[in-house]
């Protein structure tokens, strides 16, 4: 029987760890797209450039704000 080194395990464990941050991001994405679309954003002619600087405020907002 073939012996799986640390190595190899740590790079299976990091790759399987990549794959589940990805799905995260990608189900967080989506719902943060939904919630764009239901606030009117997609109906509003903005560059890609400005709605990004208005996205960062709001989260700079959130950040400042202590959790309830």
């Amino acid at each position: 029987m073939a012996r799986t080194s640390k190595v190899s395990k740590i790079q299976y464990e990091i790759a399987r760890l990549q794959q589940q941050l990805d799905a995260e991001r990608a189900k967080e994405a989506e719902r943060l797209g939904s919630l764009a679309v239901k606030a009117g954003l997609a109906d509003v002619e903005v560059s890609d450039r400005d709605l990004l600087k208005a996205l960062k405020e709001v989260a700079e907002r959130f950040q400042q704000t202590p959790a309830e």
